[in-house]
Parts: structure tokens; C-alpha cells; sequence
């Protein structure tokens, strides 16, 4: 897994969550998943964050977005898909 590989995971699962709810935008690395600007609600983000795990799984890498680390942090993970990526890479031991 390098980080490629998981922005194009995290990518295409935010992708699908906004084709399902007919969310227009374009998801880049600095596309707003919390805050004023984001992109879906926080119903939605959980689900999404159940589909990265999901989608993770899928390709034999577990991972946890919703631990300890993640929801305690100063700043969070969740607040745009490349702090997302990051953390996940972190996670794995990718990003440092």
C-alpha cells in the first residue's frame, strides 16, 4: 500500500457517497469533509469513514479511523480528504 493507493481508495469512496446523494463537486486533496465548506453532513461522513474502512478491508489492510488518536487529535483527520489520506497513511506507517 503506498499513498497513492489509498488516495485513489479514499477518493473513489467519497466519489460514490456524492454520486448517491447528487453531490456536485470535484474531490481533490483539499475538498472539505468538516467545517463550513464540506461537502456532506455528519451523518454522511460517517458513513463514509464505515466505507473506507470497509473498502480497506476489502483489499486486506485494517485500519481504525474512528480510535482513540483519531477523535482526540488537536486537529482533526476529517477535516479535508488529504489530512484524511495523511492520517491513514500515518496509520499504516507510510506518511511520517
Amino acid at each position: 500500500m503506498d499513498t497513492n493507493k489509498i488516495e485513489k481508495v479514499v477518493k473513489q469512496v467519497i466519489s460514490d457517497y456524492c454520486e448517491n446523494n447528487n453531490i456536485a463537486v470535484e474531490i481533490n486533496k483539499d475538498t472539505p469533509l468538516i467545517g463550513s465548506n464540506r461537502i456532506m453532513t455528519s451523518l454522511g461522513l460517517v458513513n463514509v469513514i464505515v466505507d473506507i474502512e470497509t473498502a480497506f478491508l476489502d483489499v486486506g489492510v485494517e485500519i481504525s479511523l474512528t480510535s482513540e488518536s483519531a477523535m482526540s487529535g488537536r486537529i482533526s483527520p476529517f477535516r479535508s480528504v488529504g489530512s484524511l489520506c495523511y492520517f491513514i497513511g500515518k496509520q499504516l506507517g507510510i506518511e511520517k
